[in-house]
């Protein structure tokens, strides 16, 4: 069972809270280089919310909800931390901790001794409740203690992940459709890993520590730490959209799954994880486990971090459809082409080659597709007969503007066109303005027509589809070539309607027209616009300047890449 609860309703169960025996000690309130401790980071972040009188969500609480008592698989800290707080503020109701065989901390909890003395012996349990008693009482002396314990009693709120003991966690979730995912899952591989790495094979009373023990002992919490900072990570929009997840722990824990995975009919799950990575129940499967994990979360990090790589990733995640957007993250993320390869990808993509296709250097498919590809952008009606392609080729076009900015570096390239159906394709040169001759009968007699379809006197038109040409000696060609398209988001396009190119552009680079400044990212359209006129032949200039760069493009990929000796894309 998973809900969102508040903290009234989290004591409200009146049960004990258990620390089972293989949780580690209680350490929050300790002094991270360069960061607050735990303790002053959560007590400042509640004083804030309750001078602004907001909502404050905190990382779930995973149990075990039994009958007389509630045991606590992760949350450990977080509660001490918080039963430590709401006593400091005169909570009167029922709120018991108990520590499974640690009889000192034990009795410190149920006494809340006056003293807070750095002097707690060997005890670190009872070091850090003194040390989070002082923080409290410090940060805490000028409050109304009773409206704030009122306000963190209604206003923090968590999610509640009860996992009975008899249940076996066997949901799953996918982590590349972009649905929503359950966090049940993550939750409790999270928590088990942890749990195994904490243990301890030599000493089993490691409740009782030196002050030069407690960093080796402090492993659980560092892991914990970096899992929530991988957390927050995939959970930023732009990392969610860029990949095409929207899992809580996004692509990470199903990639790292699915390299080892050697059972075609198993699904990703807890069971299944763990039957692969934590089998033996050992903490030394645990540590690698969690270390393997720390490199994959790296090459992501990495790749999301380099503007070529990110854009071009970003690419090949909207071009593909869901088994191939699978099997390029588990080739690229688990080293099995080289990140050089990933420009060829990239490329072979864009003209709708397969995963298989690419990874096996399908040369026949590759000119097939490049040649229909080609065969499509050069018909004249490209915008009447196949607009898709029209789209693609001047997506990659916008991509590779960015990425050749800061120095060959790259730049961010802006997806939202590409996401939510915004983009759109506009005539640079109105077509309502471009007009063509229909014949009616075979002596001549017809009627003159924009490129809208909208019949209109012969005046009305500003150019005629036969002035579209480069010279007098080459055939015309239309208004709706790719030569007179444009990428756009879709409002810009409506703002622009049959305008002239000279107001098109105007409106273009009006840095005070807040409301047309949204495609202004786009590169390539820049370029467009930012020409000094837009006629006939420059329309048709323009087509072949687009067909001749295509051609030069994927000649200079066949040749660095699908004629090599080297058979196939992985090669480690």
């Amino acid at each position: 069972m998973t809900a969102t609860i508040t903290l009234q309703e989290y004591l409200g169960k009146q049960k004990p809270f258990v620390i089972p025996d293989y949780q580690r000690g209680y350490v929050w309130g300790k002094n991270r280089v360069g960061e607050k401790d735990s303790v002053t980071n959560l007590i400042d972040d509640l004083i804030l919310r309750f001078k602004d009188n907001k909502d404050v969500f905190l990382q779930g609480f995973t149990v075990t909800e039994k009958d007389n008592e509630i045991v606590l698989i992760d949350g450990q800290q977080r509660t001490t931390c918080l039963y430590l707080l709401l006593k400091s503020l005169g909570y009167s109701g029922r709120f018991d901790i108990k520590y499974d065989i640690r009889d000192e901390s034990q009795r410190y909890l149920e006494n809340l001794p006056n003293s807070q003395s750095e002097d707690s012996g060997v005890f670190q349990d009872i070091f850090f409740f003194n040390k989070t008693r002082r923080i409290i009482s410090k940060k805490t002396k000028d409050l109304d203690k009773g409206s704030f314990l009122d306000f963190l009693l209604t206003h923090v709120k968590f999610l509640y992940i009860n996992i009975p003991e008899e249940e076996q966690a066997s949901n799953v979730f996918t982590m590349m459709n972009g649905s929503k995912a359950e966090m049940l899952q993550e939750e409790i591989i999270k928590a088990e890993i942890l749990r195994l790495a904490s243990v301890n094979t030599d000493n089993t009373s490691s409740y009782l520590l030196t002050p030069d023990e407690w960093e080796n002992n402090s492993l659980r919490s560092r892991y914990a730490r970096e899992w929530d900072k991988w957390l927050h990570w995939w959970n930023n929009d732009e990392v969610k959209s860029i990949f095409k997840t929207q899992g809580p722990m996004g692509l990470l824990l199903v990639t790292y799954w699915k390299k080892k995975n050697t059972n075609k009919n198993a699904k990703y799950c807890f069971d299944s994880f763990k039957n692969i990575f934590l089998k033996n129940g050992e903490a030394k499967d645990a540590k690698e486990t969690f270390c393997e994990l720390r490199r994959l979360q790296k090459k992501f990090e990495d790749a999301f971090q380099n503007p070529i790589s990110r854009n071009q990733i970003g690419a090949i995640l909207r071009l593909m459809n869901l088994d191939n957007r699978e099997a390029f993250v588990q080739s690229y993320f688990n080293d099995k082409f080289l990140p050089n390869d990933l420009l060829y990808y990239y490329a072979s993509a864009f003209i709708g080659m397969t995963h298989k296709e690419i990874i096996e250097k399908k040369h026949e498919m590759f000119e097939k597709k490049r040649d229909e590809i080609l065969a499509k952008l050069s018909d004249d009606l490209l915008y009447e007969n196949d607009r898709e392609s029209a789209l693609q080729i001047l997506l990659r076009l916008n991509i590779d503007e960015d990425n050749k900015q800061n120095g060959g570096k790259g730049r961010n390239f802006d997806f939202s066109i590409w996401d939510n159906g915004v983009n759109s394709l506009e005539h640079i040169y109105p077509k309502s303005k471009v007009g063509h001759f229909v014949k009616k009968e075979q002596d001549g007699d017809g009627f003159w027509e924009g490129g809208d379809g909208v019949e209109r006197p012969e005046k009305e038109f500003w150019i005629k589809r036969e002035k579209i040409r480069l010279d007098d000696n080459t055939e015309a060609t239309t208004e709706h070539s790719i030569g007179n398209l444009a990428l756009l988001y879709k409002r810009d396009n409506s703002t622009f309607s049959n305008n002239s190119f000279d107001e098109k552009k105007s409106y273009f680079f009006d840095t005070n027209k807040k409301e047309y400044f949204e495609s202004r990212h786009l590169l390539h359209t820049i370029y467009l616009f930012a020409r000094s006129k837009w006629d006939g032949k420059d329309i048709a200039e323009n087509k072949q300047r687009i067909l001749d760069g295509f051609t030069d493009y994927y000649k200079t990929i066949k040749e660095e890449y699908y004629d090599t000796k080297q058979n196939k894309l992985h090669n480690r």
